[in-house]
């Protein structure tokens, strides 16, 4: 659950409800918390507590996972610890399990089987309701529901602009508190000690069986050790092959907490966006509709009145916006450092899985570089024609984990 189990422990000697003397650190027991207690025994072995136990919660029934998290606060507030430390414990308890977040599903799947049901209702009824009736009522109902998802869908995008804009900023102010020759610098090394370490078989064995340990269906308690023994082994290799590529340890630190808009100023914000936007398109949609037929040919005559006196002044309408990009690679070319010869398109394995690159003949080696559309940091090999994400560490891996978090 993620309880300190500290704060289930006596501080100091105590007189139990028999008289008797409990020595300090030993497990207490509140008697108002016996029967929570006693049910957590019982259902020990039940299948949500092997769930528990596993670390798998989201396979719990809910009702369980609010008894115990309803259980454990009542415990702390028995055992006399004041309202921040329960807080605390029930914060620690609610992300571990999303519990909350569990809750919010529960009762939007409440509320769309409620709907269903009126609507099942609605179409079984005869007073005052004829066939004809329920058709155009159920219809309203669909139009609504529509109308709502809708809604929902253009605020869910405006909240997720939002959070986005506000991680970019920050990677972005981040990224300028060092020079671009400095940043280049560095992730060629991260590139490199990247490289190395996928080369690196007792490396990648240890990362599997880490991986695999993770998964065990066993108590966390008899992992500890081998999973403690995995990682000062994996942390030995990396800062290894660091001195013996660059003299130096690469910076590794843990990253900084994140400094956010509250969710609540966020939404409010979004439904605000939404709903303005919404209104806009409806205003614009009202107009277009009320326009008569003969203003609409009226606009199509004025623009093509315009197109033909600027054609007659020598601008052509029908033109195409040049190809930039096909110019820059031309210039290029012409300076002797590649040849015109395509050698082929290596696609990127990035968030957005359109991004791809094209390699000319006479183009060798690897590059680390980003996408040309997401941003996301790649390992090109011109020689095998191929590209994979690329292991990041220090401020660069900071930058890129909040973007991802941004997506």
């Amino acid at each position: 659950m993620g309880v300190d189990k500290e704060l289930l422990r006596a501080k100091e000697k105590v007189t139990d409800i028999y008289g008797k003397t409990v020595r300090g650190g030993a497990y207490i027991f509140p008697k108002q918390s016996v029967d929570f207690c006693a049910t957590v025994i019982q259902k020990y072995t039940s299948r949500d507590f092997k769930k528990l136990r596993s670390a798998d919660f989201d396979e719990m029934a809910i009702d369980e996972v609010v008894f115990l998290v309803q259980g454990f606060c009542i415990m702390l507030r028995n055992l006399g610890c004041s309202e921040k430390i329960v807080l605390e414990q029930y914060n620690v308890m609610e992300r571990r399990m999303g519990y909350k977040l569990r809750l919010a599903s529960v009762e939007l799947e409440r509320q769309l089987d409620a709907i269903h049901e009126l609507a099942k209702e609605y179409e079984r009824s005869y007073i005052s309701f004829n066939y004809y009736d329920k058709i155009y009522f159920l219809r309203y109902m669909a139009s609504k529901v529509e109308a709502t998802r809708r809604f929902i869908e253009s605020v869910y995008g405006k909240y997720t602009d939002i959070r986005s804009d506000e991680l970019s900023d920050m990677a972005l102010k981040e990224s300028c508190k060092e020079s671009p020759q400095t940043s280049i610098e560095r992730i060629n090394k991260e590139m490199i000690f990247f490289d190395a370490l996928q080369h690196d078989d007792e490396y990648q064995k240890l990362l599997q069986q880490q991986e695999k340990l993770i998964a065990e269906d066993t108590f966390i308690k008899n992992k500890q050790a081998r999973f403690r023994k995995i990682q000062v082994r994996l942390a030995e290799i990396r800062e290894k092959y660091q001195m013996e590529l660059f003299g130096e340890l690469l910076n590794e630190k843990e990253d900084a907490s994140l400094t956010v808009q509250h969710p609540m100023d966020v939404l409010k914000k979004a439904v605000e966006d939404a709903e303005f936007w919404i209104k806009d398109h409806a205003e614009r949609d009202e107009a277009k509709a009320a326009k008569a037929p003969e203003d609409i040919e009226r606009e199509k005559a004025e623009i093509e009145r315009r197109r033909q006196l600027l054609e007659e002044y020598g601008v052509n309408m029908n033109f195409d916006l040049p190809n930039t990009d096909e110019q820059e690679e031309e210039i290029f070319v012409q300076s002797g450092n590649l040849s015109w010869e395509v050698k082929g398109t290596i696609h990127l394995p990035c968030y957005c899985n359109k991004g791809q690159i094209t390699a000319y003949k006479g183009i060798k080696g690897k590059c680390a570089m980003k996408c040309p559309r997401c941003g996301y940091y790649v390992l090109v090999d011109y020689d095998d024609m191929t590209a994979k994400p690329l292991e990041l560490h220090g401020p660069v891996r900071r930058v890129e984990k909040r973007r991802m978090n941004g997506r």
